[in-house]
């Protein structure tokens, strides 16, 4: 009797350690228990040696492109340029490839503390926001020649720089006040206006064209970006949207005219799901309804892509896209331009015969969707990588072919779905800046504000 008991209790303690083990705030057990791992519809465990495999294939682009004076990675292989979203992509990955065991914490920090140098001292427009394109080898902008150029700039790629170092705050805290200090130079007064509206601007004659770049989808993904800062993008977290039918589901787009704001209408993949790696579809400091909203609209569009490979036997996953000619850059949709299924070059032709399963697109849904439809998704898909170059752009729809561009989004999306996997739910436990930090106090300095429209100053002003 007392064996047995003595046995149970022993049994009983090392049940208790393993338990303590898995859900302490710190460990995998407790994302599974409180990001509702227990109803999830995604994939959380560990990696497998295959998927650590495509880790490190992913990884080995962003090793055979990195600028060595500049920390920067060449947003296409081999080609010495980069967009701010490349630049949050490439912090993004580096978090990855740390917490995944492909570098080591010395070399994080170095990789680490040249991207922080270099994004301090970004060679800002006129109105002091960052470019639109950049040199990877000198950090100074550029257009797509390679030419130094004046240039306009994008909300949406601001917005993905700003949530990468969010993200890197939190996972790496020891670095918060360097992150802090790369926003503090910005000037965002031409940004977001007083409605809380997201402007971009591109060049023309010299001169920037203000107007609103970003669409349904893209418009909340960068806004909740902003929040993350403090900002109230309140406008773009609420576009104007319309509803169309398709294989009798209704799907959201943007109800604004293409025609008159000379922006495509597009419903894609990555803008819908982004907020489901990284935040778990929670948003911070958005509404319930929202969060409940934007979920259900990128339910809509995945459904809508497994319901195509169900009735029409075409496998889909669809994103935007490089080519090795023109038309370069292609945005491969669910619903472009009023028509599904569209494929559009950023020249505005359609080019159908383009579309592709994409790599990236894939990876996210495989991710995020454990089922047959996204197991057949990856079956198509698994190979399409050189092992020491990194993961292609995806395979053609219409033929089977390749397309081997390497680009740096595609093999940092890869290397994201992968890290939410392993960390067993969403890469962000809040992700809202600090308000003891120190961009909160630089900004809330009544004496010596930056002056350049940012959260406290707005709060400020706005204060009779």
């Amino acid at each position: 009797m007392l064996k047995t008991l003595a046995r149970t209790l022993a049994v009983s303690a090392v049940v208790l350690v393993v338990l303590l083990a898995l859900f302490s705030r710190e460990g995998a057990g407790w994302r599974w228990l409180t990001k509702g791992g227990w109803h999830t519809t995604a994939r959380i465990d560990a990696l497998t040696p295959q998927e650590r495999e495509w880790a490190r294939i992913a990884w080995r682009y962003f090793e055979n492109n990195t600028q060595p004076q500049t920390g920067l990675v060449n947003g296409s292989d081999k080609q010495p340029r980069a967009t701010l979203w490349q630049m949050g992509d490439t912090l993004i990955a580096l978090l990855a490839a740390r917490d995944l065991g492909l570098v080591n914490e010395p070399e994080f920090d170095a990789r680490l503390t040249r991207l922080l140098g270099t994004l301090n001292r970004l060679t800002l427009t006129d109105t002091r926001t960052p470019g639109r394109l950049y040199s990877t080898q000198t950090a100074s902008p550029i257009d797509f020649s390679g030419k130094p150029a004046k240039s306009g700039w994008s909300a949406k790629d601001m917005a993905r720089l700003m949530l990468a170092l969010r993200l890197t705050a939190e996972r790496a805290p020891q670095y918060r006040e360097y992150l802090d200090k790369i926003i503090l130079r910005w000037n965002f007064c031409p940004v977001i206006d007083d409605e809380g509206e997201l402007r971009s601007a591109s060049m023309q004659n010299g001169q920037p064209m203000i107007r609103d770049e970003l669409r349904l989808g893209e418009s909340e993904y960068a806004a909740s970006a902003f929040r993350l800062w403090g900002f109230a993008p309140d406008k773009a977290l609420n576009p104007p949207s319309q509803h169309v039918i398709l294989f009798q589901r209704r799907l959201a787009v943007d109800a604004r005219d293409p025609r008159t704001t000379w922006q495509p209408s597009l419903l894609t993949t990555l803008p819908a799901m982004l907020p489901g790696l990284e935040f778990g579809w929670q948003l911070p400091g958005v509404s319930s309804d929202l969060q409940k909203t934007l979920r259900t609209r990128a339910e809509g569009i995945w459904l809508s892509q497994k319901t195509r490979w169900e009735q029409d036997k075409v496998l889909t996953a669809r994103a935007d896209f490089y080519l090795t000619q023109a038309p370069w850059h292609v945005e491969d949709t669910v619903w472009g331009n009023g028509y599904a299924w569209n494929t559009l070059g950023d020249d505005g032709k359609y080019y159908p015969r383009l579309a592709q399963v994409s790599t990236k697109a894939v990876f996210v849904l495989w991710a995020l969707w454990d089922n047959d439809y996204t197991d057949s998704l990856m079956a198509v898909t698994r190979h399409l990588n050189r092992p020491q170059q990194g993961w292609f752009e995806g395979r053609v729809e219409a033929t089977g072919d390749i397309n081997p561009t390497l680009t740096l989004s595609t093999n940092a999306m890869v290397l994201e779905a992968l890290l939410y996997k392993n960390n067993a739910g969403p890469l962000f436990e809040n992700g809202l800046v600090d308000n003891a930090g120190y961009f909160s106090r630089r900004t809330s300095d009544t004496f010596n504000p930056p002056g350049l429209c940012l959260p406290g100053e707005r709060a400020a002003r706005a204060t009779p």
